[in-house]
């Protein structure tokens, strides 16, 4: 099931397959001088999402700038399907393959395969 995601405001095209959505609980156990075990929660959650898109050279380069950034706002449905939230991400590029380069997509520069990881901070 896609969900929309949107990136300093833009939606993003459907990527290929279903995106990964998860969520971890940053926390940080360690034993105190009386022999307890103390737990640290540092945050309830950290969104990670990823995808892979086959895309024209347009949104490439629309893709390729926004990792180049140190944050970008991603707006998504999740944790929750009813509402939409806004995280602090920094957007990685992590495979880009250029995959097709014909005649008729000479004006966009042919079609590129990217695998991409969105991490909260």
């Amino acid at each position: 099931m896609f969900r929309e995601i949107k990136i300093n405001g833009m939606a993003i095209p459907r990527p290929d397959d279903d995106l990964d959505f998860a969520s971890e609980k940053l926390k940080t156990e360690y034993e105190t001088e009386a022999g307890t075990t103390q737990v640290s929660v540092r945050r309830e959650s950290r969104l990670t999402i990823k995808g892979s898109w086959t895309l024209t050279g347009a949104w490439a380069e629309q893709f390729r700038f926004w990792a180049g950034q140190d944050t970008v706002n991603v707006s998504c449905f999740f944790p929750d399907p009813a509402e939409l939230s806004v995280h602090e991400c920094q957007f990685s590029i992590k495979g880009e393959k250029h995959i097709r380069y014909a005649r008729e997509q000479l004006d966009t520069n042919g079609l590129y395969k990217l695998s991409v990881e969105i991490e909260e901070l």
